[in-house]
């Protein structure tokens, strides 16, 4: 009688030991799908920022068409501005874009190094964004500082423009390099999630 519950015994710690290891088993696979999961939410906020800058475009070339008739400004500079906004959101949307498959059951270690690519591609192009701006300015500056001394009385407008637009370009630039980090931070995020379930496996 003694023998039949020993056996009893070692039967239900057997089984309790095969229940403790299927569960750890399916550990890793519910922490990678969590991940998953996780990386989709993680980026969806800036595929949301992308088709929000589409959706601006318009709106924003027809603020500064109408400036730049306003001002007397040349249609080059606003094909030059036009063509480089342009621009900039296709680049954005080909830097940030990752299919959705390969975040929810692509193979995770080619997924790090996509982020960690497009890391390094949006960071290019924040400093080719930087120089473009930059020669805009310069441009836009000397056709306002040209058109106030062809026109008379218009002087004191075209330096109060220049002085608003070193303002707003000023906090443009600061809200974009807080845009680009929150960016780079997302993508390091996930990077590490990956890296700590490939250690784990």
């Amino acid at each position: 009688m003694e023998t039949d519950n020993n056996m009893t015994e070692l039967e239900q710690m057997r089984e309790q030991m095969n229940v403790f290891k299927s569960h750890l088993d399916e550990q890793p696979i519910i922490n990678e799908q969590l991940v998953r999961n996780s990386m989709g939410g993680k980026m969806s906020w800036i595929k949301k920022f992308v088709w929000g800058e589409i959706a601006l475009i318009p709106f924003l070339l027809a603020v500064m068409a109408s400036f730049h008739v306003s001002m007397g400004l040349s249609w080059w500079l606003f094909a030059f501005l036009a063509v480089g906004l342009i621009a900039d959101v296709i680049g954005d949307y080909i830097i940030n874009r990752i299919p959705k498959s390969q975040l929810l059951s692509g193979d995770l270690v080619e997924t790090s190094q996509h982020l960690a690519k497009m890391k390094k591609q949006r960071t290019q192009w924040f400093i080719i964004g930087l120089i473009f701006i930059l020669i805009w300015f310069v441009w836009f500056c000397a056709e306002l500082i040209l058109s106030s001394k062809l026109a008379s009385g218009k002087e004191t407008l075209s330096y109060f423009v220049i002085g608003a637009a070193v303002v707003g370009g000023i906090i443009g630039l600061i809200i974009a390099w807080l845009i680009f980090r929150k960016m780079q931070k997302t993508n390091n995020q996930i990077i590490e999630q990956i890296n700590q379930i490939s250690k784990e496996d």
